[in-house]
């Protein structure tokens, strides 16, 4: 299947799944009891939702915390409300206004009420000294958030944004208690406190993380199971806790020679789930740091990466599937092929472009650069990408040294900017433009950004965009600031992945889709064991 005819299919996936009484009955009934198993590469830093930026700190909190929307279990990409019971979007007052549902309880029995709301939102877009939003940019347009009354709660926007419907459904924005904001604004940093479907039991540091049932889950019925033990493992060990039996699975997924051996040894026991992910690997350039604040060196660097013909090796052994710009490919939203080679870095004539990538080095006088490219030592094949790309610069005379590092220095490195060239990974939480952008725009204007570059004209048509409610208008605008993007060559995107989840078959309920961030509350994910 293509990339495009897998998009559509599991777009339609929920609603094929839900269609009519006949496929309502075939659904089994979900089973009571049980411990969810699974795998997590990395422990959190911290236990605040609003400051994470890893799919990992997601995986451990999620099930603890409750969010205004969220999207629909089983209908991916449909959105429905979480805490809220409904809500109406006004354009022409710059207003949504949320009704929420009654007799929710936090965890400790307090009930949770519209101040909580919006105390969690006026943390995540104003947050007070010493407290990290990394959603300050999803929520720019936010002027003013109002508590109606004890069940109704309003947000004024600044511009009218359709986008920002869906960030409130995202599972970073984690609803807190407003007592407890109140007593101290960093508790979340240390303490797990919210009203999703499971409680914090117990966090060993490199070993694993216990919770478990909310007895007073607002959501009658659920969660399904008796509790949750997320494992900290990745690589090779993730198959063969599956393959013995020790956890379920790793939602983030597996590589396609995990997958095949899985299938080998269990067979019926396993179920496998694939499908292009909202994942992709890019390289970005230090701009305020010599020789890379020279256009000409990191656009160089950008034509001589053979993204056409390094796919077709790389995704036969790992999930390195396709090539593509800042959108998914195939997606909505995405350049076509055609579109996509009349720009920097995405031709087909690799030959002629490394010419010109030396052409430039020379005019640059930098022929003989040589730098550290810096490779977070997470899944493997990020460590694979690293070697692709000293390869292929390889081969316009160019010397880039791997220097593998962990996750905090790696990720202190994109932070502070103390780096020359870096390998990055976005994992999108939905196809939205807006969202997605956020990645490639200024550094002043969004924390997500790691390339220490100023481009008001960037920034510009990504603002226009989210604003421009023609689709045509609106995809000629993206168009513009990708070609842009890639002749200016700040953060260019490389490979996009493919996503492959092995499941113990016992394991029901849970939705597969093409984000890491998604379905992780596991509310109702159920054990056939």
């Amino acid at each position: 299947m293509t990339i495009h005819g897998k998009i559509l299919a599991l777009a339609a996936m929920g609603a094929l799944l839900l269609n009519g009484a006949v496929a309502a009955a075939q659904e089994p009934v979900p089973k009571e009891g049980g411990i969810l198993r699974y795998a997590v590469s990395d422990d959190p830093a911290n236990f605040d939702c609003h400051a994470a930026n890893h799919f990992a700190a997601l995986m451990r909190l999620a099930p603890h915390y409750s969010t205004l929307l969220r999207f629909k279990p089983g209908s991916y990409p449909d959105i429905e409300g979480d805490l809220a019971d409904s809500w109406e979007a006004n354009p022409a007052d710059l207003t949504y206004t949320f009704k929420l549902r009654q007799g929710v309880k936090f965890h400790d029995g307090s009930d949770l009420k519209a101040a909580d709301i919006a105390a969690t939102y006026d943390r995540l877009t104003w947050p007070p000294e010493g407290v990290v939003s990394e959603r300050l940019e999803t929520f720019r347009q936010i002027e003013k958030i109002d508590v109606v009354d004890d069940y109704t709660v309003r947000f004024k926007l600044k511009e009218w944004d359709e986008s920002v419907l869906g960030t409130f459904a995202s599972p970073y924005n984690c609803v807190y208690s407003a007592a407890l904001l109140k007593s101290d604004a960093s508790y979340p940093k240390e303490k797990v406190m919210g009203s999703g479907p499971f409680v914090f039991d117990e966090f060993v540091s490199g070993s694993v993380w216990k919770s478990s049932k909310f007895e007073d889950y607002f959501r009658e019925g659920q969660p399904y199971l008796d509790g949750l033990e997320s494992y900290t493992m990745e690589g090779p060990a993730v198959v063969n806790a599956i393959q013995a039996g020790q956890i379920h699975t790793d939602f983030r997924g597996v590589s396609p020679q995990g997958a095949d051996r899985l299938k080998q040894s269990l067979g019926d026991g396993i179920s496998i789930e694939s499908g292009p992910a909202l994942t992709h690997f890019l390289v970005t350039f230090n701009a305020e740091k010599p020789p890379f604040d020279d256009e000409r060196v990191r656009r160089a660097l950008n034509l001589a990466i053979d993204r056409w013909g390094g796919v077709k090796g790389l995704g036969r052994t790992t999930e390195m599937r396709y090539a593509g710009g800042i959108f998914l490919p195939g997606g909505q939203f995405a350049a076509s092929d055609a579109e996509l080679q009349k720009m920097a870095g995405f031709g087909t004539d690799i030959a002629a472009a490394r010419e010109e990538a030396k052409r430039l080095l020379k005019e640059a006088g930098q022929e003989n650069l040589s730098f550290d490219l810096t490779v977070r030592n997470g899944p493997p094949i990020v460590v694979d990408f690293g070697v692709f790309l000293a390869d292929q610069w390889r081969q316009i005379g160019v010397n880039a040294r791997n220097v593998v590092v962990e996750t905090p220095p790696w990720a202190a490195a994109l932070s502070e900017g103390s780096y020359q060239v870096i390998i990055d990974i976005y994992s999108a939480l939905r196809e939205e433009p807006t969202e997605q952008m956020t990645k490639y725009v200024s550094h002043d204007v969004s924390a997500r950004s790691a390339g220490r570059f100023t481009d008001r004209e960037l920034d510009d048509l990504w603002h226009k965009q989210a604003l421009e409610q023609d689709k045509v208008k609106r995809m000629a605008l993206l168009r513009t600031f990708e070609s842009r993007l890639y002749e200016k060559s700040y953060s260019v995107p490389v490979v996009w992945l493919e996503r492959i989840v092995a499941m113990n078959a016992a394991l029901k309920g849970w939705t597969f889709n093409p984000s890491n961030f998604l379905y992780l509350d596991q509310s109702s994910t159920w054990l056939d064991e």
